[in-house]
């Protein structure tokens, strides 16, 4: 029997963007890290090993602000969509907000769903609509990394470059299909939730549930 995986939390930066570290036995992965690498550093020096790769939902900087120096310090890939790949590579919009921002130049970009090759199996789904190259991680089906698409009892922005709020109702609604209603949603920001739970009471999924199969 695989041993099973855990998921810490660990809210990092300024805007306190939550960064997942997720572990099965001695392997593990970082998700989001958006500032204090030094943090997530540390947390792999007290496991006793290294994650195999950084993994980010996308190219906004409060979400890979730390992404460079975990990278350089462990010698690990850098997995992006291919559309957000330029933000990363001149700070995601950090210096608008007043950020010094170390950009990320050698990411390896994802188009279309992919199974990443990594000790930790991940399925990365494109989920488009807070920005152009949003993805969701999906490990198993119990656990999904959705970066800043769904939180608990709202959803992602829309208003910055390649926002759409039509893509990213898409989206969930794709996920809520797909994946069970006690699916733990790991939000960028804010506590953990379930398909389930936001298909009942968020708001903004008023959409969805009138009209589930309907195509924005």
């Amino acid at each position: 029997m695989s041993e099973p995986v855990e998921v810490f939390s660990v809210p990092l930066g300024p805007l306190q963007a939550n960064c997942f570290i997720v572990v099965r036995g001695e392997q593990g992965l970082v998700i989001d890290p958006g500032d204090e690498a030094n943090i997530v550093i540390q947390a792999f020096t007290e496991f006793g090993f290294a994650p195999a790769a950084v993994l980010v939902t996308h190219g906004h900087f409060d979400h890979f602000g730390g992404v460079t120096p975990i990278a350089r310090h462990f010698d690990i890939p850098v997995y992006v969509g291919a559309e957000d790949a330029g933000q990363m590579a001149d700070g995601g919009l950090g210096s608008m907000a007043g950020f010094d921002i170390e950009p990320v130049e050698e990411a390896r970009t994802m188009e279309g769903e992919q199974t990443l090759d990594l000790p930790i199996s991940v399925l990365a789904i494109p989920t488009p609509g807070h920005s152009r190259g949003s993805y969701t991680f999906a490990i198993g089906e119990e656990e999904l990394f959705v970066g800043d698409l769904l939180f608990q009892g709202s959803v992602g922005r829309t208003d910055l470059p390649g926002g759409n709020m039509d893509q990213l109702l898409n989206s969930v609604a794709a996920l809520i299909r797909r994946f069970p209603p006690d699916a733990i949603v790991h939000s960028g920001h804010g506590p953990d939730t379930s398909l389930g739970r936001e298909l009942a009471l968020n708001p903004f999924l008023s959409p969805i549930r009138h009209d589930p199969e309907h195509r924005w």
